[in-house]
């Protein structure tokens, strides 16, 4: 029954444009992100363009390690406090996709990943990343408070 429910949600018209949206959204990224780097290339210099990328992609993973490592400590906190740590799960999660934007080669996802630095940009993302995917963090405050984390 559920396998009948999953190939009927292709057939919702919503669910299509969504998916159309996201399959372009992830076709013109990497255009942009070629784009970018053969522009720079023509006018910095090929592998001054390839070191600059690699090094904005480095540091930003060091800042995103710092923050996740900062907030992992405050959500340790909460939890022996008995608190649920809501605050800091939305900022776990904000890292999170700021890590892996920073992760991903280029100057575009790069930008984006830093600006997800911002608090409000980096609450903002969270909190719209937790609502899609419903994420059940009770369960992990619960699994959590158990191990004593």
């Amino acid at each position: 029954m559920d396998q009948a429910k999953f190939f009927v949600r292709f057939l919702d018209r919503t669910f299509i444009t969504k998916l159309l949206i996201l399959a372009l959204l992830y076709s013109l990224l990497p255009l942009a992100e070629i784009f970018l780097i053969i522009y720079l290339g023509d006018r910095i210099g090929n592998y001054f363009t390839l070191a600059l990328a690699a090094c904005t992609g480095l540091i930003g993973m060091l800042f995103a390690l710092r923050g996740f490592q900062k907030n992992l400590v405050l959500l340790k906190d909460k939890i022996k406090q008995g608190v649920f740590p809501t605050e800091e799960f939305i900022t776990l999660t904000g890292i999170f996709a700021a890590g892996i934007l920073l992760l991903t080669p280029g100057f575009v996802t790069d930008l984006l990943g830093f600006l997800l630095f911002i608090p409000v940009i980096r609450s903002t993302l969270g909190r719209f990343i937790i609502r899609v995917t419903r994420a059940n963090f009770k369960e992990l405050y619960e699994y959590l408070k158990l191990y004593d984390y």
